[in-house]
Protein backbone atom coordinates (compact mmCIF):
# COMPACT_ATOMS: atom_id res chain seq x y z
CA UNK A 1 0.00 0.00 0.00
CA UNK A 2 1.62 3.16 -0.36
CA UNK A 3 1.77 6.17 1.94
CA UNK A 4 -0.93 8.69 1.18
CA UNK A 5 -2.92 11.70 3.17
CA UNK A 6 -5.58 9.52 4.11
CA UNK A 7 -3.48 6.83 5.33
CA UNK A 8 -0.92 8.84 7.15
CA UNK A 9 -3.66 10.68 8.68
CA UNK A 10 -5.45 7.04 9.37
CA UNK A 11 -2.80 5.16 11.20
CA UNK A 12 -1.65 8.48 13.14
CA UNK A 13 -4.66 8.98 14.13
CA UNK A 14 -5.36 5.18 15.41
CA UNK A 15 -1.79 5.55 17.12
CA UNK A 16 -2.97 8.30 19.41
CA UNK A 17 -6.19 6.48 20.20
CA UNK A 18 -8.86 8.81 18.66
CA UNK A 19 -12.08 8.14 16.25
CA UNK A 20 -12.68 10.19 13.65
CA UNK A 21 -15.70 11.89 15.50
CA UNK A 22 -13.20 13.17 18.29
CA UNK A 23 -10.30 14.28 15.67
CA UNK A 24 -12.82 15.88 13.78
CA UNK A 25 -14.05 17.80 16.64
CA UNK A 26 -10.39 19.05 17.99
CA UNK A 27 -9.73 20.07 14.55
CA UNK A 28 -13.07 22.03 14.28
CA UNK A 29 -14.46 20.10 10.99
CA UNK A 30 -17.20 17.78 10.59
CA UNK A 31 -16.43 14.15 10.87
CA UNK A 32 -17.41 13.00 7.20
CA UNK A 33 -14.59 15.51 6.18
CA UNK A 34 -12.07 13.47 8.38
CA UNK A 35 -13.58 10.20 6.59
CA UNK A 36 -13.27 11.57 3.40
CA UNK A 37 -9.90 12.76 3.98
CA UNK A 38 -8.73 9.34 5.34
CA UNK A 39 -10.94 7.60 2.43
CA UNK A 40 -8.27 9.28 -0.19
CA UNK A 41 -11.33 10.05 -2.08
CA UNK A 42 -10.24 13.44 -3.95
CA UNK A 43 -10.84 15.67 -1.16
CA UNK A 44 -7.51 18.22 -0.89
CA UNK A 45 -8.16 19.54 2.61
CA UNK A 46 -7.02 23.43 3.02
CA UNK A 47 -3.82 24.60 4.90
CA UNK A 48 -5.57 25.54 8.02
CA UNK A 49 -7.29 22.03 8.39
CA UNK A 50 -4.20 20.31 7.53
CA UNK A 51 -2.01 22.44 10.05
CA UNK A 52 -4.72 21.53 12.53
CA UNK A 53 -4.40 17.92 12.04
CA UNK A 54 -0.70 18.02 12.00
CA UNK A 55 -0.85 20.08 15.30
CA UNK A 56 -3.14 17.47 16.76
CA UNK A 57 -1.41 14.28 15.60
CA UNK A 58 1.61 15.66 16.01
CA UNK A 59 2.70 14.75 12.17
CA UNK A 60 5.25 17.39 10.24
CA UNK A 61 2.89 20.39 8.85
CA UNK A 62 4.95 20.51 5.65
CA UNK A 63 4.67 16.64 5.23
CA UNK A 64 0.70 16.82 5.16
CA UNK A 65 1.38 19.62 2.42
CA UNK A 66 3.22 17.41 0.38
CA UNK A 67 1.36 14.71 0.28
CA UNK A 68 -1.93 16.79 -0.50
CA UNK A 69 0.14 17.94 -3.11
CA UNK A 70 0.65 21.63 -2.19
CA UNK A 71 4.52 21.86 -2.03
CA UNK A 72 7.06 19.06 -3.01
CA UNK A 73 8.21 16.92 -0.96
CA UNK A 74 12.01 16.75 -0.38
CA UNK A 75 12.62 15.01 3.46
CA UNK A 76 15.89 17.54 3.47
CA UNK A 77 13.63 20.66 3.43
CA UNK A 78 11.51 19.40 5.61
CA UNK A 79 14.18 18.68 8.03
CA UNK A 80 15.89 22.00 7.56
CA UNK A 81 12.11 23.74 8.03
CA UNK A 82 11.38 21.91 11.44
CA UNK A 83 14.93 23.00 12.48
CA UNK A 84 14.42 26.50 11.17
CA UNK A 85 11.51 26.23 14.03
CA UNK A 86 13.43 26.00 17.19
CA UNK A 87 16.53 28.54 16.15
CA UNK A 88 16.03 31.93 17.88
CA UNK A 89 15.79 35.01 15.75
CA UNK A 90 19.90 35.63 15.94
CA UNK A 91 20.68 32.05 15.16
CA UNK A 92 18.25 32.51 12.06
CA UNK A 93 19.83 35.78 11.02
CA UNK A 94 23.33 33.66 11.10
CA UNK A 95 22.05 30.90 8.98
CA UNK A 96 20.50 33.26 6.43
CA UNK A 97 24.25 35.19 6.15
CA UNK A 98 25.82 31.54 5.87
CA UNK A 99 23.05 30.46 3.23
CA UNK A 100 23.73 33.91 1.39
CA UNK A 101 27.59 33.55 1.41
CA UNK A 102 27.04 30.05 -0.05
CA UNK A 103 24.51 30.43 -2.74
CA UNK A 104 24.73 34.53 -3.57
CA UNK A 105 23.51 33.81 -6.90
CA UNK A 106 20.56 31.97 -5.82
CA UNK A 107 19.24 34.16 -3.85
CA UNK A 108 19.38 37.46 -5.76
CA UNK A 109 15.43 37.37 -5.99
CA UNK A 110 15.25 37.45 -2.66
CA UNK A 111 17.61 39.82 -1.44
CA UNK A 112 15.80 42.63 -4.42
CA UNK A 113 12.51 41.58 -2.93
CA UNK A 114 13.60 42.24 0.68
CA UNK A 115 12.93 39.17 2.75
CA UNK A 116 16.18 37.93 3.65
CA UNK A 117 16.99 39.06 7.16
CA UNK A 118 19.52 41.51 7.50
Amino acid sequence: MSVTLGSVIHDEREAAHLTQRELARMVKVSNSTISRIESDDGIHPDPPTLKAISEVLKIDYNYLLALNGQIADDPDIRMIQRGAKNLSADDRRRMMRTLNAMFDDLFTEEKSGGDTPS
